[in-house]
């Protein structure tokens, strides 16, 4: 069966909190999953020359700069979105679902396939942040809310009640089911909502993170957290606990917009970093260390926990130590082999959240996209949702149909981009070429201009979509409210075409021949490959030479520019919040990178303010005029390309496993795992 999900993709409006997207040889998400993906800098990142050559040459908006933080994506004003602080009472973050049925014992397995494995525990770094992260994390860890096929945010009220206490100042508390556990018995608590806190909120920040390099983290020069928040750093003044650990209470400084999905969905068990950072066995003191660190700003304490934070929980199999991989869901992973698989198994302790009624779910490592149909057809692989479907694809899962394969197709969440990097001494730098931001301004320019977005769609995307079309926002998907809007005022159309003889008017104005730009995207994806060749193959026509940099490691190295000059991928939302967007865009605020996947370093003081602005404002009419005056700039400022919003399908075996749906967020096909139910 077949199934279109405009009406979703409407109210989703274009997202926020991203991950590499699946599609991205994948967040998210999403994305950001894109939801296809990994990785992330952050604001403590590796921080390079201050300016990027961005022109502020944008229009007056308005004025005042809001919050100095950021975030992670977001859109216009989605219908299931929260709206501000309007809500007061036990709707503190999404609708409460109340008890859910007990299904009784699980039972039986259901075997997916996966692109790429998990490389983190963590998913809240930017380096960690990545659908295949958040996939298995959303399996085995208890979530404050989850979004439903109406995109409506459900809070799972038998583990978290989160309730406004009062509008001015913006105040929220939360209770924690006392029942709520990780899987090694000690009690979830008001101390790792603190945890979460003092990572994102930059408040204790000292220093910038060290990367080698390959981009991998290898320590600090002070306390950096490789994370960041826009509404964590609008909670000023240290959080409030109960004495017994199950209230946390957060007074915002500004009425956040996204209040309702800051903590969470889920949570670092504080005990396990404040033992392995503090050096201290017993789990309750580990805790009370770590909030003592805070309470008294204890910099020698932070910087240990920071760092462990930041890479402790990083792995690739299965770690001896069961500290790092512990639950709090409904699922615990028991096994895990590097490019082979995952095992997820029911957790018989789970009371506080949908119980699943499948005993063990297992992931299949499956890179290559015949290779997944094949074992659908084979009967080894239940369920799959492909990171970038393709015809072959398609047609090989719709040709089972005989044999119960059943699909569902729709548009996903995630969205496809050409970025470009702003600040490492390459093509699109003013450094390299005496500080002007006019000739650096002038090559991304051509290079986009070569860039055929049009033709990518055709020969890629209408085989599979046949309605499908160039996307033209780098905020709000096609069919949104704000969408018509923004394509018809930021410029982006102009790049509709292919415009070879612009591209090399543009190179001989900036007296600049054959620049050479080294390209980034996956190895392991074969769209993207097919995108890049496309790319190169027509920005030689305009002397433009585009390095291949396909990498199987490509998320991770987002964050290391000295490797790559653009990148191609995906992001995927994880929820609908408005303050998502600011993190794409924000640049350097009071002397720090603060744009958490504003990977290549783009700076412009007036999209720092008008992102800022957006974090704090909860009129629907001045949030979209903020990003219609945002998307102009980028345009204008050779930000990078939007190329088209990523079709969709999951494929299963209705006689191996019925109640299987999916949403265009991250965690896609997983999101209703306790309603899967075997068959037979």
């Amino acid at each position: 069966m077949t199934r279109t999900r405009a009406v979703t993709l409407t109210a989703l409006v274009a997202a926020s909190a991203m991950v590499f997207a699946a599609c991205s040889s994948s967040p998210g998400q999403a994305p950001v999953s894109s939801t296809a993906s990994s990785g992330g800098a952050s604001a403590s990142a590796p921080a390079g020359p201050a300016s990027s050559g961005a022109e502020a040459s944008a229009p007056a908006g308005p004025a005042s700069s809001g919050a100095a933080s950021s975030g992670a994506a977001g859109s216009g004003a989605a219908s299931s979105a929260p709206a501000g602080p309007s809500n007061s009472g036990t709707q503190g973050c999404g609708k409460p679902h109340g008890a859910y049925t007990d299904p009784g014992a699980a039972k039986g397995t259901v075997t997916t396939g996966s692109a790429e494995f998990a490389s983190s525990w963590n998913n809240e770094t930017t380096h960690g942040n990545s659908v295949y992260n958040a996939n298995p994390i959303y399996l085995t860890q208890a979530q404050v809310y989850y979004y439903n096929t109406d995109l409506t945010v459900v809070n799972n009220d038998q583990f978290v009640t989160c309730t406004v206490t009062s509008k001015k100042p913006l105040t929220v508390e939360y209770k924690i089911n006392k029942a709520a556990k990780w899987s090694d018995g000690v009690p979830v608590t008001a101390d790792d909502f603190l945890l979460q806190w003092i990572a994102k909120s930059g408040k204790y920040a000292t220093g910038e993170l060290k990367t080698d390099a390959e981009g991998n983290i290898t320590g600090t020069s002070g306390v950096a957290f490789d994370a960041t928040d826009p509404g964590a750093a609008l909670i000023t003044d240290m959080p409030t606990m109960s004495a017994d650990g199950s209230t946390f209470t957060v007074v915002y400084s500004k009425p956040f917009v996204d209040y309702q999905l800051e903590f969470g969905p889920s949570f670092i068990p504080a005990h396990v970093v404040a033992q392995h950072a503090l050096g201290i066995k017993d789990p309750a003191a580990a805790n009370k260390a770590l909030v003592a660190a805070a309470k008294a700003s204890d910099k020698t304490a932070l910087k240990k926990i920071a760092d462990f934070w930041n890479t402790g929980f990083d792995f690739t199999q299965l770690p001896s130590d069961k500290s790092l991989y512990l639950s709090s869901g409904a699922y615990l992973l028991t096994g895990f082999k590097k490019d082979q698989f995952m095992t997820f198994t029911a957790n018989p302790a789970y009371t506080w959240g949908p119980k699943p009624t499948v005993q063990t779910i297992t992931y299949e490592f499956l890179p290559d996209a015949t290779a997944a149909v094949q074992a659908v057809q084979n009967g080894e692989v239940n369920v799959i949702e492909p990171e970038h479907p393709t015809t072959d694809l398609t047609k090989g899962l719709n040709a089972l149909a005989d044999q119960g394969v059943k699909t569902v197709n729709s548009v996903s969440g995630s969205w496809e981009h050409v970025d470009l990097v702003f600040n490492n001494g390459g093509p699109f730098d003013p450094k390299t070429y005496g500080g002007s931001a006019e000739k650096a301004k002038d090559v991304r320019l051509a290079f986009l201009k070569t860039i055929p977005r049009q033709e990518i769609v055709d020969r890629l995307i209408k085989p599979i979509n046949p309605t499908a079309t160039i996307r033209n926002s780098f905020t709000q998907p096609p069919g949104s409210p704000l969408y018509d809007t923004i394509a018809a005022t930021n410029g982006m159309k102009a790049y509709d075409k292919v415009d070879i003889d612009g591209a090399k008017a543009l190179l001989a104005k900036a007296g600049v021949t054959n620049p050479k730009i080294r390209f980034l995207y996956s190895s392991t994806n074969p769209v993207r490959a097919q995108e890049y060749q496309l790319i190169s193959q027509s920005a030689k026509l305009a002397g433009i030479t585009v390095l291949d940099g396909k990498d199987p490691n490509w998320s991770s190295n987002l964050p290391n520019i000295s490797k790559y000059d653009a990148s191609l991928f995906g992001w995927i939302n994880t929820n609908l919040g408005i303050a998502q967007q600011p993190p794409n865009f924000l640049g350097k605020v009071g002397g720090k990178w603060v744009g958490a996947n504003n990977y290549g370093q783009y700076n412009n003081e007036q999209v720092n303010t008008w992102m800022n602005t957006l974090n704090v404002t909860p009129d629907v009419p001045t949030q979209d005029k903020l990003l219609v005056h945002t998307e102009k700039q980028l345009v204008t400022d050779g930000f990078g390309a939007i190329l088209y919003q990523t079709p969709d399908i999951v494929g299963y075996d209705s006689n191996k496993v019925t109640g299987v749906s999916t949403v265009p967020v991250s965690p896609g096909v997983f999101w209703n795992y306790w309603e899967w139910k075997l068959a037979s």
